[in-house]
């Protein structure tokens, strides 16, 4: 979403050509206060249940059944962890919930398109003031201050639609790639404990065909070299 001096993006979707507007942040969200108490059908979010940059929940939070207060949101917010806000915690909710902690509950406004509003808040031009925060040990993102800062926002809703679409999809082809990941770590974990055998045997639980001899047993010692790290010597220049 960088933008050149005249208000206009560098990378537009054809046939959108006038400028974004500069508009503060506070003119068109609404920052929700209300607390309530989480319950089974109203599940509590924490920032433990939100896996970082990713905005995904880690666990079925429907199944916690924890009673907790906090701020209550629906699928009409978006979370935003304003507590060491460079963690990138947030979250675009399709449910309703207490959100727990140190969150900004944040509802678009009748011109802001709530896509377009969940990317803006991981651009970085939102994280550099976000990141302006207050306290050392315990930093937390300023509201007045992010509140009262200019942000690049097209005036037109179809353009808002059109981008928020394309992060959104995006994120369900991280989400998708990230799953399959993780899905090859648990399968390498289980092929090192299957193909080498456990201690004090000499035969691998998982083997290839065609192989049937026990394993020796050597010293790592005997089978490798170690190398210190070399000193770094100027050259001479006469």
């Amino acid at each position: 979403m960088d933008k050149k001096k005249n208000g206009i993006p560098k990378l537009r979707f054809p046939g959108f050509t006038g400028a974004w507007e500069q508009r503060k942040l506070g003119e068109v969200v609404k920052r929700e206060t209300c607390q309530v108490i989480s319950s089974d059908n109203n599940p509590s979010v924490e920032y433990d249940d939100v896996v970082s940059e990713q905005g995904e929940l880690n666990k079925d939070v429907l199944a916690k059944h924890s009673v907790k207060k906090g701020i209550q949101f629906n699928k009409n917010h978006i979370l935003y962890g304003k507590l060491r806000p460079y963690l990138h915690n947030w979250l675009n909710p399709n449910f309703k919930g207490v959100a727990v902690g140190d969150w900004w509950v944040l509802k678009p406004k009748n011109d802001i398109k709530k896509s377009f509003l969940y990317a803006l808040i991981q651009t970085q031009r939102y994280d550099n003031v976000a990141n302006i925060s207050t306290g050392s040990k315990m930093p937390r993102a300023d509201w007045n201050l992010v509140s009262n800062t200019n942000f690049a926002i097209p005036s037109q809703l179809d353009e808002q639609l059109k981008i928020g679409e394309v992060f959104s999809q995006l994120d369900s082809l991280i989400t998708l790639h990230q799953r399959k990941l993780d899905h090859l770590k648990e399968q390498k974990k289980g092929l090192l404990q299957k193909m080498f055998p456990k201690k004090g045997e000499v035969v691998p639980e998982v083997r290839f065909p065609g192989f049937t001899n026990a394993w020796e047993q050597r010293k790592l010692g005997d089978i490798s070299k170690t190398k210190r790290g070399l000193t770094y010597k100027p050259f001479n220049i006469d």
